[in-house]
C-alpha cells in the first residue's frame, strides 16, 4: 500500500506511470497528521512527506521501518523480500 499527499489525479498518474497493478495507492493524505502518526519526515516548503516504509508482521506490528530524509533510503523489492524471509525464519526458530 502507498500513501500520498498528492490529489487523486496526480496519484493515479504516478501509479499508471509506474505500472503498479498490485499496489493500492491512497491519495490526499494530511501531511502533518501522517508525520505525527508515523514519524515520517516532511519538507514543508515543498509540501511533501519523505518516503517512509514499513514491513508489518501478520499481526500488524512493525517488523522493520525505513525513514528517508531525501532522494535515497527506500526499501527495494529485494530488500523487502529478504526482510520478510528473515522475519519468517526468526518466527519459525522461536516456535
Amino acid at each position: 500500500m502507498a500513501l500520498s499527499v498528492d490529489d487523486k489525479e496526480t496519484t493515479q498518474g504516478l501509479s499508471d506511470g509506474l505500472q503498479l497493478r498490485t499496489v493500492k495507492m491512497l491519495h490526499s493524505a494530511d501531511m502533518a497528521e501522517v508525520s505525527s502518526l508515523t514519524g515520517a519526515y516532511t519538507e514543508e516548503a515543498r509540501g511533501i512527506l519523505h518516503a517512509t516504509g514499513f514491513i508489518l508482521t501478520p499481526g500488524g506490528k512493525v517488523a522493520q521501518a525505513c525513514y528517508s530524509t531525501g532522494p535515497i533510503g527506500r526499501f527495494t523489492a529485494l530488500d523487502t523480500m529478504r526482510i520478510i524471509r528473515f522475519v519468517q525464519q526468526m518466527r519459525e526458530r522461536q516456535g
